[in-house]
């Protein structure tokens, strides 16, 4: 090799070695270990490729990565290239996620979805538990939707979402949502606009308005009011709200409220049940409208012949069977029996001895026996008619778990006048 070229390399490459913490325009970004796009990681860091850049403004885009909270952990590395410097950043993304919704007024929440997916994969109506993250998205949702929140910021709350499997999940909403000012139905006959009005009014009271709050309230409040009158079909299609002032708006819903429904045959099942009483005791309305909240309370009847076998945690589950073409609703009833309970220790707190032991004497059921869970109150009342239970202010039956495993004590309790 020539000397002279020789030295001119050496020196280049000294130069460049020097040069790792002065600028020099960014020449590439390697992105490895996130599901999240190149472009979208250079939008949050802040790094432009061309632009100068030197170590401390390396170090600065990745402080912006770390504040995002959307990564787990991040790494990088720079060198020098032919043009510039080539920056690798290596990023690990969030591993636990919360469920999330996006309840913006007026907002179409699954276009929002979309646009977000398409920038961040993971996030599809769900975002990462971080604090950090959840803000950052919200960030990104307000800079999105900035029109519609008419210079409200969106704030990131944990909401409970109750239901048949309540759950916790993220809202993102305006810092102050709208209050539900009036409520309109259409589609309405077999309940009246102010019945159902009414009904929610008591649900809804200053609550903020979202869509899928209205909706939840509907689910919860309105279904079971349609069910009460056979009526298990009935849909909520539209829910359309318009603003009437800055702080209210008006509530419109679209009801289809579907045929209505009469009870069929009833079946239960589960092993060794006690089914002659269990049916007595539930008096099922065959023929008539299906009822639920009477079906219900039918079924709750229904458990308590199998609870006094001892059978103290015995529970109904039932499954609707809905017949569209005759209208009918059949009933397929669980029943699960669970451990038998048995009466363990029988004590007496404030009488005298000789009125104890009368007391005493009432009382029937022997230690070991299958606990019946009524018995306590129905031997007061047999009680009253050995004993004058008027000289007491008041008497109580109280139960708690024996010392052995599914066993039940009794503490009978008078307190004197």
């Amino acid at each position: 090799m020539n000397m002279r070229r020789g030295l001119l390399l050496f020196a280049l490459f000294v130069r460049a070695i020097a040069a790792q913490d002065g600028p020099l325009p960014l020449e590439s970004v390697s992105v490895a270990g996130t599901a999240i796009g190149k472009d979208t990681v250079l939008e949050i860091a802040g790094f432009q490729i061309g632009k100068p850049v030197d170590r401390a403004a390396i170090e600065a885009g990745c402080l912006k990565l770390d504040a995002s909270g959307i990564f787990q952990s991040i790494n990088y590395r720079y060198a020098p290239g032919p043009r510039g410097y080539a920056l690798t950043l290596m990023l690990a993304d969030q591993a636990k996620f919360q469920e999330a919704a996006i309840d913006i007024p007026g907002v179409a929440e699954e276009e929002v979805w979309r646009w977000l997916v398409a920038k961040y994969p993971a996030f599809d109506h769900k975002v990462p538990e971080v604090p950090a993250a959840q803000d950052f998205v919200a960030r990104q949702i307000e800079q999105h939707e900035g029109a519609a929140l008419n210079g409200q910021h969106v704030v990131a709350r944990l909401e409970t979402e109750l239901g048949a499997r309540s759950r916790l999940l993220i809202s993102f909403q305006p810092e102050v949502l709208p209050r539900v000012g009036a409520m309109n139905f259409t589609g309405q006959h077999e309940l009246l606009a102010d019945e159902l009005s009414a009904i929610m009014e008591k649900v809804i009271k200053d609550d903020g308005y979202t869509d899928r709050r209205f909706r939840r309230y509907l689910e919860l409040n309105v279904r079971p009011a349609y069910e009460e009158h056979g009526m298990y079909k009935a849909q909520f299609p539209v829910v359309a709200a318009q603003k009437t002032s800055a702080e209210t708006v008006a509530v419109t819903t679209t009801i289809v409220e579907g045929a209505k429904f009469n009870l069929g045959e009833v079946q239960v099942v589960g092993d060794d049940l006690p089914l002659d009483k269990m049916l007595a005791a539930a008096k099922f309305k065959k023929g008539e409208v299906a009822n639920w909240t009477e079906i219900q309370r039918a079924i709750w009847e229904m458990e308590k012949p199998v609870k006094r076998l001892g059978y103290m945690t015995a529970s109904a589950k039932p499954e609707r069977i809905l017949k569209d073409d005759q209208q009918i609703l059949d009933l397929r009833i669980s029943v699960v029996k669970g451990p038998m309970y048995r009466l363990g220790r029988v004590s007496f707190s404030g009488l005298t001895p000789d009125v104890e032991a009368q007391a005493r004497k009432v009382w029937t059921m022997q230690p070991g026996a299958a606990y019946d869970y009524t018995y306590p109150g129905d031997y007061l009342k047999a009680l009253s008619n050995a004993v004058d239970l008027r000289r007491f202010k008041k008497f109580d039956a109280k139960t708690q778990a024996g010392a052995s495993e599914h066993s039940m004590d009794v503490t009978l309790v008078f307190e004197s006048k």
